[in-house]
């Protein structure tokens, strides 16, 4: 119950107002945001870029659950709601799977947990890290 909880959480905070407008609105916003994506997986090791591609595999299943689970639907803002954050995400893996073919990275498969709140540049447990094969850092 606790990863339903996990889900749950990350969705919500997802779906509350960021304070310059609502993610999903604007086209150009999300432009920003990819660009922002972009800059951070260029400074990705390989290893790093595999556990984000697990990381984000990870949030694409928990939003295609949410919408086959009414309660999970509501909570999350709606039908809409979860589908605009869900193609948002398609086009994150697309920019992400674009910087693993250009550096002749295949699946890699999860070698580790993978924590729901925390992408590549932000994983903090150094047995993670490890476990994932991050630079020594």
């Amino acid at each position: 119950m606790s990863y339903l909880r996990q889900i749950m959480q990350r969705l919500h905070d997802r779906s509350t107002p960021a304070p310059t407008g609502e993610r999903g609105e604007a086209p150009e916003r999300l432009d920003e945001h990819l660009a922002h994506y972009g800059s951070r997986l260029e400074g990705c090791s390989d290893a790093m870029l595999q556990y984000e591609a697990a990381w984000l595999e990870q949030h694409i299943d928990s939003l295609e659950l949410c919408g086959r689970q009414p309660t999970m639907l509501a909570s999350a803002g709606g039908a809409e709601r979860v589908e605009a954050l869900l193609q948002e995400s398609l086009r994150f893996r697309q920019r992400l799977d674009l910087y693993r073919r250009e550096r002749g990275l295949e699946d890699g498969g999860v070698r580790a947990a993978v924590v729901a709140s925390e992408h590549a540049w932000e994983l903090s447990d150094p047995a993670l890290r490890r476990a994932w094969g991050f630079p020594a850092g």
